[in-house]
C-alpha cells in the first residue's frame, strides 16, 4: 500500500504542477496550453479522490500494519468513528483539505472566464504546496520495530483520542476545511485582479466565494464551540486556546472582506483595502496552520499537533505566502485606482468603513495574543515581553495547561484566556453600535428625520431590556450596555429585515446575520458573566443535596452497554425528575481518564453537571485527594497541596526519578508540612526501573505512603499506618459533581445559526447576482421558493 498510495500522490502532486505550467503558458499567450490545464486540474481532483479513498479503505480495512491507521484506530471503533479517524492525525487532515480545494479548483474552470488561467495556478500551485507536506507526512508508511526495523502487524491499533470519539468529530473537521479551502478562492482571485490589472470584476467573481468560506468557517467554529461545550466538561464553549483563536482570526477578516465588497460592488471604493484583505485571508489561514502544526503551542494548547518534521517547510511556505502577497500588492500600488467615499459621517460608506477597521482591531488583538509564543521566542524579546505584558495582563509561562511543567526559561510565553476577556468585549461593544446603525442609513448620506424615526421603537426596547436586566440583577455596567445595545440591534436590523422582505427574501441575507450577531452577545453575557459559580457536591448512594433550586440523590457508579462507567443522580426541581448521567472512566488503551457532562437544557437556561471524581469504598487510611483536598485520616487532618518533581534528578540521566506530595498536616493544634514520595530508580544488579515508596513520618507514631499518583488529573492515593489508624471505619463511595447553571446559553447556539443561515442566505443572492452581472443583463431576485436559476429581466435590481 506505500507503493500504491505514494504513487498516487506524486501522480496527484504532478497534475497540479502540470495545470501550473499550463496556465502560466496560458497567461503567455499559448491557448493550446488551456487544455492541458484544465486536464491538470480534473486529474489532480481524481488523483486526490483516489488517495483519500485509499486511506478511508484501509482504515475501514483495519490495516494496522500502516503506521497511520495504527496511530488513531482500533477495532473497537463503529465505522463512522473510523472514517472520521482518518483526519484525526496531521496527514489526514491536511488531505481532506486538499480534496476540497480540489473540488472548488474544478468548479472554477470555465466559470471564472478571464480570470481562470491565474486563479487556476494560484489555486494548484497552493494545492501543490499542501500536497509535498503529505508526501513528506506519508499516510501509507507501515509500521516498523524502532530497533530492528522490521514491518509489524499488531492486532489492533492505538485508538482514538476518547477526546475526539465524539459525534462532532465527524462533522467538525470536515467543515473547517472547507472554509479554509474556500479562503483559498478569493486570495487567487485578488492575485489574478494585480496581475491583470483589474481591479473590480474580481470582487463580482469572488464575493459568493467568500460569502461561502466565512458561513463555512462560522459554522465550524460553531460546531467546535458547542464540543466543547457538551464534551469536555469545563462548562463552557469558548476558552480562548490559542488553536480556537488562530481560526477565529480569519473568520473575522472574512467578515471585514465581505462588508468592503459590498461597499465596492454598490459605490466602488475600498477597492486596495478588498485586495489587501482578500490576500490577508489565506495568509491568516495557513498562518493559524503554522501555529496549530509546528509544535509552538505544545505547552500552551490541548489542540496542537507535534511538528513531525514539516516546521521547515510550514515557516517556507507561510514565508513566500506572505511576502509574495505583499511584494504584488506594493508592486501594483499605484496603479490601483481610488474612489472617493462618503464624506458625511452619517453614511453607510462611513460606517462600513468604521466597522471594517474595528473587525482588523479586534483581529489584530486576538492574533497579538495567539502569536505571542512565537513572537515572545524570538531572542532577547521574551524576557522583556514577559515583564512588560505580565504587569497588566496574566500570562502563561508553559505551566498553565500543566501546573507540573516547568516554566520556559528563555522567556516564551503565552497570555492567559483573562488577556482576551479583559481587550475583546468593548470592542465587541462599539461593533454592535455600528451595527445598529449603520443598517438604517443611505450610502452617501441619510435623513436625520427618517433615521430617528426608524430608531424609536428599537430604542423604546433596548431601554426595557436594560431595565428588565437591572430587575434580574444585572449591574455591571459593560453587561448592560451589551444587552441594551445587542436588543438596539436586533430591532433595527429588524426594521429593515422587514422592509427588504418586501423585495424578497433573498434580500434579508445581511441583516438575519447581524441579528444573530446581537443574539449570540445576549446569550454570552447570560451564559458567562451571570452563570452559577461552579459548586462541588460529594455524596454516598443514597444521599441528597439541594442546590441552585434542584434537589441531587446520588443513586451510585454504574456501567453502560458499552461498559464506560457513569454517575448516576436523579434530579428534581420539584415538579419534575430527570437523571443526571455524567461520564467518568479510565480509558485503559489510551491510559486516559475520560469525562463527559450531562446538559440538561430548559428554556432559559441549562443545568450543567460536570463529573468532578469518584471515590470508592475505602479503608479510612486509604483516601484519594485532589489538589487543594483536605481529608481526617485518624487523629489527622491532611491536605495535599500539590507535587513536587525532581526534575536535576530527571536530567541527571541516570534514570532515577523523584515524585514527592506536598502536604500540610494538622495534629492536635499542630500543623507541619511533610512530603512522602514515590522514586523511581535502576536496580543495580538488574539494570531494570523500580519504584521505591518513601513514608513521611507523623507526631503519634504513624506514618504516610504515596500508594499511586496521577499528575494529569493531580490526585494521590494516601496509605496511612501506625498508631492511632488501626481498625478505621470504611468510608462509603462517593460520587462528585460540578454544578452550574448557564442562563440563556440557548440563545448562543441561536444566535450562531441566525448568522450562519443569513450568510447562506447572501450567498445564493450574490451568486444569482454574480452571474447575471457577468453575462450583462440584470437580475431580478425570486420573491418565492429558493430558485438556482437566474430570473433574468430588464427591470433593474431591488434595493
Amino acid at each position: 500500500m506505500y507503493l500504491l498510495g505514494t504513487f498516487l500522490l506524486v501522480m496527484s502532486l504532478a497534475m497540479a504542477l502540470l495545470t501550473v505550467v499550463s496556465y502560466a503558458l496560458v497567461i503567455r499567450g499559448n491557448r493550446l496550453a488551456l487544455t492541458y490545464g484544465r486536464f491538470g486540474v480534473y486529474a489532480s481532483l481524481a488523483g486526490v479522490v483516489m488517495v483519500y479513498s485509499l486511506l478511508i479503505t484501509l482504515f475501514v480495512a483495519r490495516r494496522f500494519d500502516i503506521e497511520y491507521v495504527n496511530n488513531y484506530s482500533s477495532l473497537d471503533l463503529n465505522f463512522f468513528f473510523t472514517v472520521a479517524a482518518s483526519w484525526a492525525g496531521q496527514p489526514g487532515s491536511f488531505l481532506i483539505w486538499i480534496l476540497w480545494g480540489a473540488i472548488a479548483a474544478a468548479l472554477l474552470v470555465r466559470r471564472s472566464k478571464h480570470f481562470e488561467p491565474y486563479t487556476l495556478l494560484v489555486i494548484q500551485a497552493i494545492q501543490a504546496g499542501l500536497l509535498i507536506f503529505v508526501l513528506i507526512l506519508n499516510p501509507f508508511k507501515p509500521l516498523l520495530d524502532a530497533t530492528t526495523g522490521l514491518a509489524l502487524t499488531p492486532a489492533d491499533g492505538r485508538g482514538l483520542n476518547p477526546l475526539l470519539h465524539n459525534f462532532w468529530m465527524i462533522i467538525h473537521p470536515p467543515v473547517l476545511f472547507i472554509g479554509y479551502a474556500l479562503s483559498m478562492i478569493p486570495f487567487a482571485f485578488a492575485v489574478g485582479a494585480l496581475v491583470r490589472r483589474d481591479y473590480d470584476t474580481w470582487v463580482t467573481r469572488a464575493l459568493p466565494w467568500v460569502i461561502g468560506a466565512w458561513s463555512f468557517l462560522g459554522l465550524a467554529l460553531l460546531l467546535g464551540g458547542y464540543w466543547a461545550y457538551e464534551t469536555l466538561g469545563w462548562g463552557g464553549y469558548w476558552g480562548w486556546d490559542p488553536v480556537e483563536n488562530s481560526s477565529l482570526v480569519p473568520w473575522i477578516i472574512l467578515t471585514a472582506l465581505m462588508h468592503g465588497m459590498v461597499q465596492q460592488r454598490s459605490h466602488g471604493g475600498l477597492r486596495k483595502t478588498n485586495l489587501a484583505l482578500a490576500l490577508t485571508v489565506y495568509v491568516t489561514v495557513f498562518y493559524a496552520t503554522f501555529l496549530t502544526r509546528s509544535g509552538v503551542y505544545a505547552n500552551f494548547s490541548v489542540h496542537s499537533f507535534v511538528a513531525e518534521g514539516i516546521f521547515e517547510g510550514l515557516v517556507a511556505f507561510l514565508v513566500l505566502l506572505a511576502v509574495g502577497s505583499i511584494a504584488l500588492f506594493f508592486w501594483r500600488w499605484r496603479d490601483i485606482p481610488a474612489n472617493p467615499l462618503s464624506d458625511k459621517f452619517f453614511s453607510r460608506d462611513s460606517f462600513f468603513v468604521l466597522a471594517i477597521l474595528s473587525f482588523l482591531l479586534v483581529a489584530l488583538v486576538i492574533s497579538t495574543g495567539t502569536s505571542m509564543p512565537v513572537i515572545s521566542a524570538i531572542p532577547g524579546v521574551g524576557h522583556t515581553l514577559q515583564g512588560w505584558m505580565g504587569a497588566t495582563f496574566e500570562i502563561d509561562d508553559g505551566t498553565l495547561m500543566n501546573p507540573q511543567a516547568q516554566p520556559f526559561e528563555d522567556g516564551r510565553f503565552s497570555l492567559a484566556p483573562s488577556f482576551y476577556q479583559q481587550t475583546t468585549p468593548p470592542l465587541g461593544l462599539v461593533i454592535i453600535v455600528l451595527m445598529t446603525l449603520g443598517p438604517l442609513m443611505g450610502w452617501r448620506d441619510s435623513n436625520m428625520r427618517n433615521l430617528l424615526r426608524a430608531l424609536r421603537w428599537p430604542a423604546v426596547a433596548a431601554v426595557l431590556a436594560a431595565i428588565v436586566a437591572m430587575f434580574i440583577d444585572v449591574r455591571d455596567l459593560l453587561s448592560l450596555f451589551y444587552v441594551s445595545g445587542a436588543t438596539f440591534a436586533i430591532g433595527t436590523n429588524l426594521v429593515m429585515l422587514l422592509r427588504t422582505l418586501k423585495g424578497g427574501w433573498l434580500r434579508i441575507g445581511g441583516y438575519l446575520a447581524h441579528m444573530g450577531f446581537a443574539v449570540m452577545a445576549i446569550g454570552m453575557i447570560g451564559s458567562s458573566a451571570y452563570a452559577t459559580p461552579e459548586t462541588r457536591l460529594s455524596l454516598a448512594p443514597g444521599e441528597s443535596a439541594r442546590l441552585f433550586g434542584y434537589e441531587f440523590i446520588f443513586n451510585g457508579y454504574q456501567l453502560d452497554e458499552e461498559q464506560h462507567g457513569v454517575l448516576d443522580f436523579s434530579v428534581s426541581d420539584g415538579t419534575r425528575t430527570f437523571t443526571a448521567r455524567p461520564y467518568l472512566y479510565e480509558n485503559q488503551q489510551m491510559g486516559l481518564t475520560t469525562t463527559q457532562p450531562s446538559i440538561h437544557s430548559f428554556f432559559w437556561h441549562d443545568l450543567y453537571v460536570s463529573p468532578a471524581g469518584y471515590d470508592p469504598e475505602r479503608d479510612a487510611s486509604r483516601p484519594v485527594l485532589g489538589q487543594g483536598e483536605t481529608t481526617s485520616i485518624g487523629p489527622y487532618i491532611v491536605t495535599f497541596n500539590g507535587f513536587n518533581l525532581d526534575t536535576a534528578a530527571m536530567s541527571s540521566g541516570t534514570g532515577n526519578m523523584q515524585v514527592g506530595a506536598q502536604l500540610t498536616v494538622l495534629y492536635e493544634g499542630e500543623q507541619l508540612e511533610v512530603e512522602p514520595y514515590v522514586r523511581v530508580a535502576v536496580n543495580p544488579t538488574t539494570a531494570e526501573q523500580e519504584l521505591i515508596y518513601v513514608p513521611a513520618e507523623l507526631p503519634g507514631g504513624a506514618s504516610l505512603t504515596v500508594v499511586s499518583l496521577d499528575p494529569a488529573s493531580r490526585r494521590i492515593l494516601l496509605e496511612g499506618s501506625g498508631t492511632g489508624l488501626e481498625n478505621l471505619p470504611v468510608i462509603p463511595a462517593k460520587g462528585v459533581i460540578a454544578v452550574s447553571v448557564k442562563p440563556l446559553v440557548v440563545l448562543v447556539w441561536v444566535g450562531v445559526i441566525m448568522s450562519i443561515v443569513g450568510g447562506f442566505i447572501a450567498l445564493v443572492r450574490r451568486y444569482l447576482e454574480g452571474s447575471a452581472m457577468l453575462a450583462g443583463v440584470r437580475v431580478r431576485l425570486p420573491k418565492g421558493l429558493p430558485s438556482w436559476t437566474p430570473r433574468l429581466g430588464s427591470r433593474g435590481v431591488g434595493k
